[in-house]
């Protein structure tokens, strides 16, 4: 039997177990993969630097990964699953019955489940013996809950690129006053109204933060509703204003002037699974923190924030192969390694808007300049201190 084959039965059996599976499929294998393709959506999670071919939430809310096989490459898809338990509950291998039983010893004496499948459909299903749970679980359950929970949230935080997060609130403000309106009109009322001439990159983010939904035109969800409430509250119920407050902001900080919008913006963003765990490891390894030690955190904890976030799209694809040669460590300890990967704007806007929002002190330095020119250790970011 054919990985294809068996691929599909494993689909049909996961929907009759009433799991929530996303699939990877690489481009080249699209065609071949068509009806899996046209019943599951896909996914870009990675653990160990691999892409499993399943992965997603049990019926029970647990993570589970599955390395599909056919009839062959099975002492390879062991190893794959072996790599999967890094960041699943479970982990499975599924392959053509006749063939995968000749491993089900030696799987599950490592916690490794086993799906059977022959041409009638899945023939076997052995779950592990004992639920892995490693240090990348809360990492991988955070990207599915993108993918599969957050229905409202159609974005990664990377593509909040302006360094003012007020920006970010005047989509809403324009809907708000204006209605529903398509992404051009959106676009035209902030370059009039709010004198912006980033606003496809603002409509952008406000979509990422689910503020927006979008439709035919652009309106409100229930989260921008409450942000449209919490602006009129702050007296700003037109762009004009919206621009005097971020004028009065100027090189200040949006939490030391409006300290309210600032707890909505922050509130925002915590929404975004991603950025809960950005956050959480900024807080482990605070109140200072040295840009390489915060490297090592993110790939060690949470490395799909880390290639999502902190990466370029070259360099995450490197950073992948970093990882899954076992090189890791390479990539926060050799400087040149990092600065080759690394987005220039995490070092400059993002650092901006962590501290507009309160998340890092006014006083943290941010780099404008080429990455190759960045010194961590003159410039390490500094958590705000709470009151």
């Amino acid at each position: 039997m054919d990985e294809p084959a068996v691929f599909g039965h494993v689909v049909d059996e996961l929907d009759s177990r009433g799991y929530q599976p996303l699939v990877h499929v690489p481009g080249a294998h699209e065609k071949t993969y068509a009806d899996v393709l046209d019943r599951c959506e896909s996914h870009q999670i990675t653990i160990g630097g691999r892409y499993p071919d399943v992965l997603g939430f049990t019926n029970a809310d647990r993570v589970f990964a599955v390395e599909v096989k056919g009839s062959s490459g099975l002492l390879r898809g062991i190893g794959q699953a072996l790599t999967y338990q890094q960041g699943a509950h479970v982990s499975y291998l599924a392959a053509a019955e006749d063939v995968v039983t000749q491993h089900t010893d030696l799987l599950r004496s490592k916690g490794v489940g086993v799906i059977g499948a022959a041409e009638s459909g899945v023939t076997r299903w052995s779950s592990p013996p004992t639920s892995e749970s490693h240090e990348q679980v809360v990492d991988i359950e955070g990207q599915l809950s993108v993918r599969l929970r957050q229905s409202d949230i159609s974005g990664d935080i990377a593509s909040l690129s302006l360094a003012q997060p007020l920006n970010y609130l005047a989509p809403v403000v324009a809907v708000e006053k204006h209605g529903p309106l398509t992404g051009d009109e959106l676009v035209d009322v902030l370059a009039d109204e709010y004198g912006f001439g980033a606003g496809k990159s603002a409509r952008q983010s406000a979509l990422s933060l689910g503020l927006l939904q979008r439709d035919d035109r652009y309106t409100l969800t229930d989260q921008g509703e409450l942000a449209a409430t919490v602006l009129r509250g702050s007296g700003i119920s037109t762009l004009q204003e919206l621009d005097e407050v971020k004028s009065e902001v100027g090189r200040s900080t949006v939490v030391e002037k409006h300290q309210p919008l600032a707890i909505l913006l922050q509130n925002c963003y915590e929404r975004h699974p991603e950025f809960r765990l950005l956050l959480d490891a900024l807080r482990k390894e605070g109140p200072t923190i040295h840009f390489p030690d915060l490297l090592r955190r993110l790939l060690h904890e949470y490395p799909n924030v880390f290639l999502n976030t902190f990466c370029t799209r070259a360099g995450r694809t490197r950073a992948r192969e970093l990882i899954e040669a076992g090189q890791m460590s390479r990539i926060y300890e050799e400087e040149a390694v990092w600065k080759d990967i690394i987005r220039t704007n995490v070092l400059f806007n993002f650092v901006q808007q962590l501290k507009h929002i309160g998340v890092l002190a006014a006083e943290t330095r941010s780099h404008s300049g080429k990455i190759s020119d960045y010194d961590p250790d003159s410039k390490p970011w500094l958590l705000r201190k709470t009151r």
